[in-house]
């Protein structure tokens, strides 16, 4: 994992959806917006962060136009080609693969810089494996419902050691049996999909995802989730 003690460093926080619907991609600008991060764009099925942020129109970087090729990357050089939203530097995935070794160096980089949010693809691809190891914290958004429980804990258990926690969107299972059987810290709950915008608006952030956002980040800063804490136990998901 990164290291977060050292002078300018901050945490790097993976974002990633237990199953598609969840909105993992907008808690993920919502989170970086209230945190003023780079929000980097690794789900390159996606359609591009920057067309949830309106920003497909903005002059500015996306990853086809980084030509890293092993050179060092200046992380004020890398701030400044990027567009905008709002407080939040934004990379956006435009192509159809990452190079797992760029994605390590504009993680560096970025993380020189001060938070960092990564949308995560759920797929279990090298550019996500490269991200991770750099993650100081994983929040899995899952749908609290028998089929959303099921695709999350198969993502779960797919993942290396590392410090998780779920936000849950309520849906029929009730949430603290869904954070039970998951077995892994729930972060915050979230209302249904249906009743939240599907559109990002600087403006009216959702209420509920700013306050599971602004939790999130005092963990990620050390309130929460002390150095060297062991993630927890994994167990069998049991709806019975």
């Amino acid at each position: 994992m990164s290291d977060v003690t050292r002078p300018g460093a901050g945490p790097v926080i993976g974002v990633v959806g237990g199953s598609g619907g969840v909105g993992a991609s907008m808690f993920a600008a919502v989170l970086a917006v209230r945190a003023a991060a780079v929000l980097i764009d690794l789900d390159v099925t996606g359609g591009g962060i920057d067309v949830l942020l309106g920003l497909e129109t903005e002059p500015g970087a996306r990853w086809s136009g980084l030509h890293l090729a092993g050179g060092h990357l200046e992380p004020e050089a890398l701030r400044a080609g990027l567009p905008r939203a709002g407080p939040c530097a934004v990379l956006a995935a435009d192509v159809g693969e990452l190079d797992p070794e760029a994605v390590g160096q504009v993680l560096g980089a970025a993380a020189a810089l001060g938070p960092v949010v990564l949308d995560l693809p759920r797929a279990a691809v090298v550019e996500r494996a490269a991200a991770l190891l750099r993650c100081d914290l994983v929040v899995v958004l899952a749908r609290a419902d028998v089929a959303g429980l099921v695709s999350a804990h198969v993502l779960v258990d797919a993942l290396p050691e590392l410090p998780l926690g779920i936000v849950l969107r309520r849906a029929d299972v009730d949430v603290t049996r869904a954070a039970q059987c998951l077995d892994v810290p729930c972060l915050g709950v979230l209302p249904p999909r249906a009743a939240v915008g599907r559109r990002f608006e600087m403006s009216r952030l959702p209420r509920a995802t700013v306050r599971v956002a602004d939790g999130v980040l005092a963990g990620a800063t050390g309130r929460a989730w002390p150095a060297g804490q062991a993630p927890p136990a994994r167990r069998a998901l049991v709806l019975a």
